[in-house]
Parts: structure tokens; sequence; C-alpha cells
């Protein structure tokens, strides 16, 4: 068993199949890369002048930072466990699985240095911390407890593609805390395993005011499933946070309370 998954010798069809959707994967994060931001506005490589935005602050509040943290988190992750349940053993899904999630992060800064936005190291930085923390995870079980989600909800109603570039009201990046796997063996009984902790942070009102939340979080893996087929997409879908009851906090406004929190 490979975290979950079988090794399987040899080109199976399902090994194929993962090697097809990494690499499809891979194609078409960087075609669209270059349609959103790149395309007509090549110009010299430049750095961006961090006057205006530097790390966590600036005009979108620094939300753009945690997200870059998470996309290149997220899609490290999915990428190795696609390839686990593909079949390869786990030293080949880390290191495609790094190199990919690397590979990820720069080349959208490089498109950067030629566009007007400019190629911002303080962006690759939260890419390279997002692809290192998912390959600890995969290293180190205790930090599978703390786990970083995602939710997105437009208050324009459903895009397609979603917009997350620009409404960044519409995001929350989470951090979920697994409250059994922490608990004393004797206490653990009393925490459902499948209910989490989380706190969220992303903007409100037009990316002008910071906002926080504090709620729970379903975590989907906690239901055991034996078949790998669905083992698969249930990791892909605990990326993303449901909605749950929360408390809301933007910043110079009264804290409020909401049944099924979603942006």
């Amino acid at each position: 068993m490979t975290d979950g998954f079988h090794r399987v010798e040899g080109w199976t069809t399902r090994k194929i199949l993962a090697t097809s959707i990494v690499g499809s994967v891979m194609l078409i994060t960087a075609y669209d890369s270059y349609n959103t931001w790149w395309k007509g506005a090549e110009k010299p490589f430049s750095f961006i002048q961090h006057n205006e935005e530097n790390w966590l602050t600036g005009p979108h509040q620094g939300v753009d930072k945690p997200g870059h943290f998470f996309g290149s988190y997220a899609l490290t992750k999915s990428l190795r466990n696609v390839m686990l349940w593909g079949g390869m053993d786990r030293s080949t899904a880390f290191w495609w699985a790094a190199g990919f999630g690397l590979w990820n992060g720069l080349q959208i800064e490089i498109g950067d240095g030629f566009s007007p936005y400019g190629f911002d190291y303080q962006d690759l930085v939260f890419d390279v911390s997002g692809v290192a923390y998912a390959l600890l995870q995969s290293e180190i079980p205790a930090l599978e407890n703390f786990n970083f989600k995602f939710s997105y909800w437009s208050k324009t109603g459903i895009q397609s593609p979603a917009n997350f570039t620009q409404d960044y009201d519409a995001m929350c990046i989470w951090l979920t805390v697994n409250v059994h796997n922490l608990l004393p063996t004797a206490m653990q009984s009393y925490w459902p395993e499948f209910l989490q902790l989380a706190v969220g942070y992303g903007v409100a009102d037009d990316q002008t005011r910071r906002k926080f939340a504090i709620g729970l979080d379903f975590n989907l893996e906690a239901f055991n499933l034996h078949n790998e087929d669905l083992l698969l997409p249930q990791r892909i879908v605990n990326l993303l946070h449901l909605p749950a009851p929360a408390i809301r906090i933007v910043e110079d406004k009264h804290p409020n309370y909401e049944l099924f929190f979603t942006k």
C-alpha cells in the first residue's frame, strides 16, 4: 500500500491514465496562465516594485499571497495523489509532484516578469512554501492534522471559469485542525472524527477590509473508503471547505454568526 493506494508494476491502464492527467493539468495550467495574464502583454523582463503591495499588505490586503500558497499546496497534493492512485511508488509520486508544483509557481512568475505585473519574488516564496508543506505532510504524519482548504462563493453567482484573480471578496483560505486526532486517546470518543476546527482569512467590501472566520469544517477523509477509485476524488474534494457554521469577523465591523459560512 502507498498512502491508501496499491503500488503496481508495469504500465497498467490506471497508470497511463494518471500520467495523462498529470501531463494535461500542467499543459492546461500553462495555457490558462498565458491567456489570463501574458497574451498580448509581452514586454522586457522586469521585477515588481513593492511600493504599494508588500507581503500581506497592499490593494488586495495581501490575500493573494495565501492564495499562491494554497494553489501550489493543492496542486502538489492532488498530483501526488493522482500518481499514487495510478500505482506509482511513493518516491516517484513525491519527486514528480515536487517538480510540477515548483515549475508551476516558477512559470507563472516568469510569465509575470514579461507582463505589466512584473516578477514577484514574494509570490514565489508563497508558491514554494505551499509545495514544501504539501510534501512535508506526506513524510510527517503529524502534519496531516493541519490542512489548508479553499472556499469560493461569488456575489455575482456561479461563473465559468471562476474569477479567482479578481473577485477576492468571494474567496477564503482556511487552516483546519483535526481535533479528534490531537486529543488523548481516552477523550477521542467525545469529538467526532469528521468534525474539525477551522480558521479562515480573506477580504471584504471590495478588498478594502480584512476578513477572518472561526468555525467548523467537515473532514471527508474521516469516512473510510475501501475503493481506491473513490478515495482519489474524496481526497481532492476534501481540499474544499464546505459551508459550515462560523463566526465572520470583518475589520471595523461587529462579528456575525453564519450557519452556512460561504465567503
